[in-house]
């Protein structure tokens, strides 16, 4: 019996903070949105474009739906948000559009969706070999000045690049953002310098190495203090109450020891 108590107790410890967090910041929520962002993606890679609008309708009513406290977002990173769902649904809508645009709209929405779901690795960091390769071949082309291949390395580059910027601009601290974020604005404006000078060359250095400290960089946890405070006021009180019952289980046996020790003792010398 006292077997299956503590089992029990230990489901709850386990499960506690998983209802608690759920509840409080709206996880189920976002991990719902991952999913339609998801959805809407592969609908879209099939070329079914009314199928992943209809999808996406359902994401906003969703989004929609959550509190102030659920969304998890800045000001700024709302902006974001607001404006990779509507770009997602405009080039749906948009005649000209081509199947590659719709496709590259659609997974910068999902990696958004889920930079803000995920609380540990999140998707764009799977995507850190497409944009370290041509990243690596612009330096190879600028070293040796071949400007019609640097050019469209860093084209290659931009777009992979375009497609992880709004989880970034969830997951990274703003500085570091900035920081990449200048120096391939500056690279992009004077990209016909790039390959005569090596000051231009080591902005491509500087770039990498802020993209190697994005992709190994951990995401904070943001649990709210008051949350942890009560599971471990919860758990320490459960820890004592085993505590208390393994104790008195201890001294009710050691009582029956010494009771019957000297019962022996008395009946050796009757």
């Amino acid at each position: 019996m006292r077997g299956v108590l503590v089992a029990l107790i230990i489901m709850l410890l386990i499960q506690l903070p998983t209802t608690i967090f759920a509840a409080e910041d709206g996880s189920d929520h976002w991990k719902k949105l991952s999913d339609l962002s998801y959805k809407a993606l592969q609908l879209t890679k099939a070329e079914k474009y009314a199928d992943a609008k209809e999808v996406l309708r359902y994401f906003e009513d969703e989004y929609l739906s959550l509190s102030d406290q659920q969304k998890k977002l800045s000001m700024h990173n709302l902006r974001v948000f607001s404006t990779s769902y509507e770009e997602s649904v405009k080039v749906l809508n948009k005649v000209s559009g081509t199947h590659e645009e719709r496709v590259d709209a659609l997974v910068q929405l999902h990696l958004l969706v889920d930079a803000v779901y995920s609380t540990h690795q999140p998707l764009w960091k799977s995507t850190k070999n497409e944009l370290m390769r041509p990243l690596e071949q612009m330096k190879d082309a600028a070293a040796n000045q071949e400007l019609q291949s640097f050019y469209a390395y860093f084209n290659q580059f931009l777009s992979e690049y375009g497609k992880i910027h709004a989880a970034l601009s969830v997951d990274l601290p703003p500085e570091l953002l900035n920081r990449i974020d200048s120096y391939i604005t500056y690279l992009d404006e004077n990209r016909a310098l790039i390959v005569t000078t090596d000051h231009q060359i080591q902005q491509i250095h500087v770039i990498e190495a802020g993209l190697i400290d994005a992709f190994e960089s951990t995401k904070e946890d943001s649990a709210d203090p008051s949350i942890l405070w009560l599971i471990f006021i919860v758990g320490g009180g459960i820890i004592s109450t085993l505590f208390y019952v393994g104790w008195r289980k201890y001294s009710g046996e050691k009582k029956e020891y010494q009771t019957f020790s000297k019962e022996k003792e008395y009946n050796r010398f009757r």
